[in-house]
This record gives structure tokens, sequence and C-alpha cells, in this order.
């Protein structure tokens, strides 16, 4: 599951599928999924999708707090004033077909710093993929699941027009397309407990420029009038989720993000009336994040998960912690 993040200077709503491992006999390995349950990882989405004719739902719980960044030079510096925000992703993902999988992430947030608030909670961006599975998992699971991803990302959030108070924005403006390739499998330990581990490598190239007016997320003055470049995006995460028994389940993930340079350019009132010239350009950042959870099931079909995301290195970045709670349930 790939909850929302906040990733400096804005909310990403970082989606997420997860899927439940249908109990299943294994055939010639001896090995067998029968009484294994996994809910999924915070971050890295499913590969193998829902099977068809199925949903999956997963309302998330974020609370975000920040008082450090990161420096270009990738030093770790105290912030002026101390960031939060409570957060909810409602992750929906709906087999189509036996390979096709399409899902959509709503998202809306309440954030605030010392003691400025946003007004309520506010709608996020939200993002619609669809998944095709290349390669499905054997019964066992120890054949790897790998599947391509085309995800499109919709500014819902607000971005520009929010007034005196930054805090009331909640997306970028980006229309961002994100392609995907993931990886899962199972590993069989020397015990007899299963181990799965799955990947997802994505990559958004860079977006058309985004037309910004008056007071932005991005820090542009009263008056404004003029866009922003956005950069491309890459990122990389892996994680492993270890079963105990049928009920409990240890997590541990590890994420990293690149994102290019963006040009922000455009025209402010001065103070004598005339057009003040802004040509801006905002360096480019890069944030690696773990992540530890543990799963608790109450049935095959329901599960909980609960962990905290948090940064450990960047550059041009917030650091920030980010405990979370989630209810998986398949349909």
């Amino acid at each position: 599951m790939t909850p929302t993040a906040l990733r400096s200077p804005r909310l990403i709503p970082l989606a997420l599928i997860v899927g439940l491992c249908a109990p299943a006999l294994a055939a010639a390995t001896g090995h067998s999924l029968d009484g294994v349950n996994f809910t999924g990882p915070l971050i890295t989405p499913n590969p193998a999708g829902m099977p068809k004719g199925h949903a999956y739902v997963e309302p998330y719980l974020i609370r975000i707090d920040s008082d450090r960044y990161f420096d270009g030079e990738g030093r770790r510096h105290d912030s002026a004033a101390r960031s939060s925000a409570w957060l909810t992703v409602v992750p929906i993902a709906y087999g189509l077909g036996q390979r096709v999988t399409a899902q959509v992430n709503l998202s809306a947030a309440r954030a605030e710093t010392g003691a400025e608030r946003s007004r309520g909670f506010r709608a996020g961006d939200t993002t619609a993929m669809v998944q095709y599975l290349l390669q499905a998992p054997d019964e066992d699971g120890s054949r790897p699941a790998v599947s391509v991803s085309l995800s499109q990302r919709y500014a819902t959030g607000s971005y520009d027009r929010i007034g005196g108070n930054p805090l009331n924005a909640q997306g970028d403006g980006v229309q961002r397309t994100t392609f995907g390739l993931g990886v899962q499998q199972v590993l069989w330990l020397p015990n007899g407990r299963p181990l799965r581990w799955r990947g997802q490598l994505s990559a958004s190239p860079a977006p058309a420029r985004v037309a910004l007016n008056d007071n932005s997320v991005y820090g542009t003055p009263e008056g404004f009038r003029g866009n922003v470049a956005p950069g491309s995006l890459v990122g990389l995460s892996v994680a492993g989720e270890y079963s105990v028994n049928s009920r409990w389940v240890g997590v541990f993930e590890v994420a990293a993000s690149r994102q290019s340079d963006r040009h922000i350019s455009g025209y402010a009132p001065a103070e004598n009336g005339s057009a003040q010239r802004i040509d801006l350009r905002l360096p480019g950042s890069r944030n690696l994040t773990l992540a530890p959870a543990v799963q608790y099931h109450f049935s095959p079909n329901v599960g909980l998960i609960a962990g905290v995301e948090f940064t450990v290195a960047g550059r041009n970045t917030g650091s920030y912690i980010n405990p979370q709670v989630a209810l998986g349930m398949f349909f």
C-alpha cells in the first residue's frame, strides 16, 4: 500500500494498492499459502493486482510531522517552525479482468504550522491507475508476479489563489503521468514460513507547465501571473513482509525518490505599481525513507497495518516522521 506522503514542498498523493494473498495449495514444492495472510506494506504497490470481480478498499489515517529539513548538500537543519498535518487516503482497487486492475486514490488533509491552520480538511489531488499483469504468480508465490502500470494524477487539490494562508494548498496543480514496473515473490524460509518481497520502479516525465495566479503552494505573491515548469520524477521502493503466523506479519520497507529542477516564471506587481519580472529555479530534490510496520489480520479478508515512515536522508527536502494506520478490506 502506498499512502499519500508529505514530501516538501507539497502533499504528494502517494498512491497505493495492496492485496490479500488468497489461500491456495502448492503443487510440486510442498509449500502452501493456505492460512497465510498479507495486507501489503505501507508504500510499495501490489504488482499481483486484484482477482477479476473483486475489490480492495483501504482507508488510511496518517499524521505528518516535520521540524527539520535537508539543504542542497544533504545536511539536516532545524526548521523555523514545526509543521504537521492529518491526512486521510482511500485507495480503491477493482479487478477488471484476470490481468487488469483499476484503482483510484482519494485524499484529504488538514495542515498546521505553529498557530496557523488550514481551513479544515481540504481535498487533495486524485490519482487513477490501470495495471496489467505480465506474469501471474504460481500457487505458492515462488514464481514472481510481474506487472506494468500507468497512473494519472489529477489536480483536484487547491494550489493557487489560496489567499494569505499557504496551508490551504493541498496539491501542486500538476497533471502527472507515471509509468511503473512492479515485481513480487514469496520466498520460503527453512522454518517453513514465507517471506514476501516486492519492488516498484516508477518514472514520470516532466509534465506540461502549470498556470499560477496569486498566492500559491510555490510561494508566489498576491497578484502574480505566470507558470511553473514541473520536473521529472523517479521513484524506487522495496519491501519485505514476514509471516509470523496467520494473524501477525512484520514489515520493513525502503523508498527513494528524485525530482529534477522546477522553473517558476511570470510577473508580480511591484511597490511602484509596475510589473516585476520573477524568474526562479527551484533545485531538484532527493528523498530516502524507511518504513517499519506490523500487520494484524482479523480474517483472511480484513487486515490492519500500523507503522511509521521517516526520512533518513535527502537534499532540498523536508525531514518527516509519518505514523500511520490503515484497515484493508477485500471484497
